[in-house]
């Protein structure tokens, strides 16, 4: 069950990253053209995270260890965003990203969450 609650929540994490990317092309195209080409990339860069979260995420939904290790540095990564722009946003807009990240790293890293992962996920001949 924490192993479900985690991947749910990583999961909720690389759609919003999409949809912010989205949302922040639109917003540059409805506004004025001078950061489009910005929004472009931030647009692509996101896109590319939550799709190695994705993958991350069903890897790990299989029993393979790997997607372990890109999940828990993105929740790092998060939680170090949050926590750095603490005093610069809405307190709800730093402190969320933060317990998202701190429950995904507590349900990942459980020894049960561990167990159910524990598959090498790489050919026979490397394990």
């Amino acid at each position: 069950m924490p192993l479900r609650i985690g991947l749910a929540v990583a999961l909720l994490e690389a759609v919003a990253l999409a949809v912010i990317g989205v949302v922040s092309l639109v917003l540059a195209l409805s506004d004025d053209a001078t950061f489009v080409g910005f929004a472009a990339g931030v647009l692509v860069f996101l896109v590319l995270i939550a799709g190695l979260l994705f993958l991350a995420v069903r890897a790990l939904w299989s029993g393979k260890r790997w997607g372990r290790g890109p999940v828990i540095t993105w929740q790092l990564l998060q939680f170090a965003a949050g926590a750095s722009s603490l005093s610069t946003v809405v307190w709800w807009a730093a402190t969320v990203p933060m317990v998202a990240a701190v429950v995904v790293i507590v349900a990942l890293l459980l020894p049960v969450s561990l167990a159910a992962t524990s598959g090498a996920g790489g050919p026979d001949a490397v394990a």
